[in-house]
C-alpha cells in the first residue's frame, strides 16, 4: 500500500480564442479610415504610447473626436469618428486629401449606390456633388440631384455656373506670395507668379513683404514694375507688412542720387498703394530733382468696392492676414492646396487671434487639405480657444468638411458664409 495518494492528473485547459490557427487563405478584415487616422504614427520609430490624462489640459476638442499633435511627436489619434460620418464618407475624404479624387468620387458613387449608412449620410451626398462639381461632370452631377431628391424628399444643390471648380481641379481666383530675402533678379520667377494669378477673373492676391531683407537695383526695379502694373491694371492686390521695406527705402533715398533710381521708384510706388498723397508729392519733386527728369504723377490704385482707405502711410492689409469683407468683418483666407505643417501660415493666424475675439478662416477658395496639414490646424485652433477665443471656418466645401470633422474639428466651428 502506498503511503502517499497519487496526485490528481490536471486537466488539460481548453484552448484560448486567440490561439485558433487561422484557416488556410483567410484574409484579413479591411482596415477602415477611422482605424488608419487613429494608427496613422503608431508604427514611426519613437512613437509615444503615453496614456492621455483628460485633466492635463493637453489638447482637448469639443464634440466627439480628441486628437493629439505635438513638434516633437508627429503622429496624432483620433479616438473616436464625428458621429455624423460614415466609413465610406471617412474613406473617401482621406483619398482626396491625399490627392486621389478620382477615388475618392469612386468609393463614393458606389456608396449612395449600395451602403446603408452613405444612403443615410446628407454629407456623403453632398461631398459627392462636391467632387463632381471640380470634376466638371454636369451630367453626373443631374443624375445625382435626381436621386438626392428621391432619397431625401428635398430639394439637390444646383450646379454652379460661376465655380471656380468646374471644368477640372479648382482655379483659384485668390492667393498669397510672400518674398523672402534679398530682392535680387533672382526673384523674377516669383514676380511672373504674381503677374499670372492677378490676371485671372475677378483675382484678389496678397503681397507679404515682412520678410525681404533687402534689395539690390534689379530687385528693386522688378518688384517696382510689378505694383504699377498691377496699379494701373487696377487689379485687387493687397500689400502687407510694408513697413519694414519702407524703412530701408526711406533710408536709401536720402543719399539722393547714389541710391539709384530703382529705389526711388519703389518707394514712390509704395506711396501710391498706401494713398500717402502728401509723402509721394514731395518726394517726386525730390526724384526729379535728383535725376533731372519729370517727376511722376500721382494715380492711386482704386479700392476694391466695399473697401475702405487705408490711413497715410499704411499700405491696404498692412500688419493683418485677411481681406477685408464689407466694412467691418476682416477674415483669415486660405486658397490652393494646404499641405503640409504650413508653419509661417499657422503662425500668422495665431497673430491675426491675438488682435479678436473671433476669428474668422474663409476657406471657400481651397482646393484640398492634407492629413498633416488638417492635424496641425486642429491643434492651433484648440490653443487659440484656450485663451477663450472662437474660431469660425467659413465656406470649407463637403469634402473637406468631412475631413475636418473626422480629425476632430467639431461641427459648430463650421458657419455659412454671409451674403
Amino acid at each position: 500500500m502506498a503511503l502517499f495518494s497519487k496526485p490528481r492528473a490536471k486537466r488539460p485547459e481548453p484552448p484560448k480564442a486567440d490561439a485558433r490557427p487561422q484557416p488556410p487563405g483567410a484574409s484579413a478584415r479591411p482596415i477602415s479610415a477611422r482605424e488608419l487616422a487613429a494608427h496613422a504614427g503608431q508604427a514611426r520609430p519613437g512613437f509615444d504610447r503615453r496614456p492621455q490624462d483628460p485633466a492635463a489640459g493637453d489638447i482637448t476638442v469639443t464634440g466627439a473626436s480628441m486628437i493629439e499633435w505635438t513638434p516633437a511627436q508627429a503622429a496624432f489619434e483620433v479616438s473616436q469618428a464625428n458621429p455624423g460620418l460614415c466609413a465610406v464618407l471617412e474613406n473617401a475624404a482621406l483619398m482626396y486629401a491625399s490627392g486621389q479624387a478620382k477615388p475618392a468620387r469612386a468609393v463614393l458613387e458606389q456608396g449612395v449606390e449600395s451602403d446603408h449608412d452613405t444612403r443615410l449620410s446628407t454629407l456623403a451626398w453632398l461631398a459627392l456633388f462636391d467632387l463632381l462639381q471640380r470634376a466638371g461632370d454636369r451630367s453626373a452631377f443631374d443624375q445625382l440631384a435626381l436621386k438626392y431628391v428621391v432619397q431625401f424628399e428635398r430639394s439637390a444643390p444646383a450646379w454652379d455656373e460661376q465655380s471656380k471648380m468646374a471644368d477640372g481641379p479648382r482655379a483659384a481666383s485668390g492667393g498669397y506670395i510672400g518674398i523672402t530675402g534679398k530682392l535680387t533678379a533672382a526673384h523674377a520667377p516669383q514676380f511672373e507668379t504674381l503677374k499670372r494669378a492677378l490676371a485671372k477673373p475677378d483675382a484678389q492676391v496678397r503681397l507679404d513683404l515682412m520678410s525681404v531683407a533687402g534689395f539690390d537695383d534689379e530687385g528693386a526695379r522688378l518688384l517696382a514694375a510689378a505694383l504699377a502694373g498691377a496699379r494701373r491694371g487696377k487689379c485687387v492686390l493687397q500689400l502687407q507688412r510694408v513697413e519694414k521695406l519702407k524703412s530701408m527705402l526711406d533710408t536709401a533715398v536720402r543719399k539722393g542720387r547714389d541710391a539709384g533710381e530703382a529705389a526711388w521708384m519703389l518707394s514712390l510706388e509704395l506711396l501710391q498703394w498706401a494713398n500717402d498723397r502728401a509723402v509721394f508729392e514731395d518726394r517726386a519733386v525730390e526724384y526729379a530733382v535728383a535725376f533731372e527728369l519729370s517727376p511722376p504723377s500721382w494715380e492711386p490704385p482704386e479700392l476694391p468696392k466695399g473697401a475702405e482707405a487705408a490711413a497715410p502711410g499704411e499700405a491696404p492689409g498692412d500688419e493683418t492676414e485677411g481681406a477685408r469683407i464689407g466694412a467691418d468683418v476682416e477674415m483669415v483666407v486660405w486658397t490652393g492646396a494646404m499641405t503640409g505643417s504650413m508653419t509661417p501660415q499657422f503662425s500668422k493666424l495665431g497673430e491675426f487671434a491675438q488682435r479678436r475675439a473671433v476669428i474668422p478662416i474663409d476657406m471657400t477658395l481651397v482646393e484640398r487639405i492634407d492629413f498633416v496639414c488638417a492635424g496641425s490646424l486642429v491643434n492651433l485652433i484648440n490653443r487659440i480657444e484656450t485663451q477663450r477665443k472662437a474660431v469660425q471656418i467659413v465656406g470649407a466645401t463637403p469634402i473637406i468638411r468631412a475631413l475636418l470633422l473626422l480629425i476632430g474639428i467639431s461641427p459648430r466651428h463650421f458657419v455659412k458664409k454671409a451674403e
